[in-house]
């Protein structure tokens, strides 16, 4: 089977639509031969209603224009898993058999920072997954006040992110294919219940070429103007905000680089606290959270940016070790950004010099409070490419109603609701 263009259709929490491949036909043969029994689950409909009490509203997770999750309650309540009901009309059964040839892949995709897949359930027309349920929510509900979680602590924060490197490192170098994710945010890293960060939602990812061979993945993108304004996703590209720029344009080669500038933007909102795409009361420059942040290092402002909860807790040498990769993540040149392994190491660095400013402020004074002064930093600190705001948006302009300034109003009000 050719799967340099494949697409896994294994989705998670997102709720964002199934991409079906046409680039094979599906098996016609019974779906359920395509699956290797050993791997995964097959449930029975009738356990699935019974774990989610006949689809009791009061068990939505939540929902999407594709399907609807439900916490399920298994095993006589022993297992709770995440319990994704797809709704596809008349494209089910085609949607379910790609699914099941693709999942004969994922049994590559086994690591501590990669949801599972539980199992499946194809009686009838009901097309239904099941997945670890991961009782913490998303790393966005922590970091923007939804769902009443606690804001994090900072050295929390940095294991989290060490958590998705390493299973984006994993995806694209440790497994026997590589794969690129297409749709790194916030939204959809999840959190168990130990605070362990898992990747999710795999619906627009590409399976590329041996590992080994680091040969990138050719991909024809659809307009820009199919943006979801409801989920801001944008056909096969991602999501806006979080999309490397080279994905603006009509034709491009998807490679693991468009993952790492993703990433890069993550690792900005983790520290600041605030939305990648954000309207200002009053302020009618709409910006980027790079743009904002380049803003900030700029006029050395860089105390001004950070989230208001983390005052005095993150030691400069961290924080500097800390912006300096992700600066480097979200290079507009796709070769200069890094790998995700050197990310990943970088982050533990970060990590291990925090630990180590904590300890020697322990070690002097015992019984305070680990607090830090502000230190200056100038820009020349920092390796921040001299962005164009060109690059940031598509049709020269980093501020979000020049860029949308091509279409409606009401699309661009739109885009405002999705961004607050």
């Amino acid at each position: 089977m050719n799967l340099k263009l494949t697409t896994l259709q294994l989705q998670s929490f997102c709720f964002c639509p199934v991409f079906v491949s046409k680039l094979k036909k599906p098996s016609k043969g019974k779906a359920k031969s395509s699956l290797p029994q050993h791997l995964y689950r097959r449930f029975s409909l009738h356990e699935i209603r019974v774990a989610t009490k006949n689809f009791d509203s009061h068990l939505v997770l939540g929902k999407g224009g594709s399907a609807v999750v439900y916490k399920g309650f298994f095993d006589d309540g022993a297992s709770v898993f995440a319990v994704k009901y797809l709704q596809h009309g008349s494209s089910r059964q085609t949607m379910l058999e790609d699914f099941l040839n693709e999942a004969q892949l994922l049994c590559q995709l086994r690591h501590q920072h990669i949801v599972s897949l539980i199992g499946f359930c194809d009686e009838g027309d009901k097309i239904i997954i099941v997945y670890n349920y991961m009782s913490q929510g998303t790393l966005f509900d922590h970091l923007h006040g939804t769902g009443h979680h606690d804001p994090l602590p900072w050295k929390q924060r940095l294991e989290i992110c060490i958590g998705v490197a390493c299973g984006l490192h994993y995806l694209h170098t440790g497994a026997k294919r590589a794969v690129i994710h297409c749709d790194i945010k916030t939204k959809n890293i999840l959190l168990d219940d130990q605070m362990v960060s898992k990747i999710a939602d795999f619906a627009l990812s590409k399976i590329g070429p041996f590992s080994l061979s680091n040969a990138p993945i050719r991909i024809e993108l659809p307009p820009l103007d199919e943006i979801d304004l409801e989920t801001g996703q944008s056909g096969l590209l991602g999501t806006l905000g979080y999309m490397a720029p080279e994905l603006f344009k009509d034709t491009t080669l998807v490679t693991e680089k468009s993952d790492v500038y993703s990433f890069g933007v993550v690792l900005p909102e983790v520290l600041c606290g605030r939305k990648v795409l954000k309207f200002d009361a009053g302020d009618h420059n709409h910006r980027h959270i790079i743009s904002w942040v380049n803003e900030h290092l700029k006029n050395g402002r860089i105390y001004q940016m950070t989230d208001p909860y983390l005052e005095g807790k993150i030691a400069p040498s961290c924080l500097q070790k800390f912006l300096d990769i992700a600066l480097s993540c979200v290079h507009v040149e796709e070769h200069k950004r890094p790998a995700l392994g050197e990310v990943e190491v970088t982050l533990e660095l970060a990590l291990e010099l925090q630990n180590k400013a904590d300890f020697e402020v322990k070690r002097l004074n015992p019984h305070g409070e680990v607090m830090y002064e502000e230190e200056a930093f100038s820009a020349s600190a920092f390796s921040f490419p001299d962005y164009q705001t060109d690059v940031l948006w598509p049709h020269g302009s980093s501020r979000v109603e020049d860029t949308f300034s091509w279409k409606s109003e009401d699309m661009l009000s739109d885009i405002e609701e999705l961004c607050r």
